[in-house]
């Protein structure tokens, strides 16, 4: 996710009690990435779309305004214990609503 201000991530990972979701994909998570060393900057990390026992994958973002910007994921499962975690197959589609204006994004009128 690209911002005047900065370059985010969004990404999954291991370590996160996902042990019992397929390859670790959920939650999915959002940090910001430090330019220099091109690392994550871990203590800016964030859980965007909490885990409910299914798997996610393939999300995908887009700025909407100079303020704000989306992040959109599915769930995907085919276990009935995905459904007991909570799952439903439901689509997020997550606000991130930027401190300072997002200039990297042309308004037109």
């Amino acid at each position: 996710m690209a911002h005047s201000d900065g370059l985010f991530l969004l990404y999954t990972r291991r370590r996160a009690n996902n042990d019992h979701i397929n390859r670790h994909r959920a939650p999915l998570f959002i940090a910001q990435v430090d330019p220099a060393k091109l690392q994550v900057v871990r203590e800016s990390e964030q859980v965007l779309v909490p885990e409910r026992g299914a798997m996610m994958g393939n999300f995908g973002a887009t700025n909407v305004t100079a303020a704000e910007s989306w992040a959109v994921v599915c769930e995907h499962f085919r276990k009935d214990e995905a459904r007991q975690r909570g799952a439903k197959g439901a689509l997020f589609v997550s606000r991130v609503i930027w401190s300072k204006p997002n200039l990297l994004v042309k308004t037109s009128r």
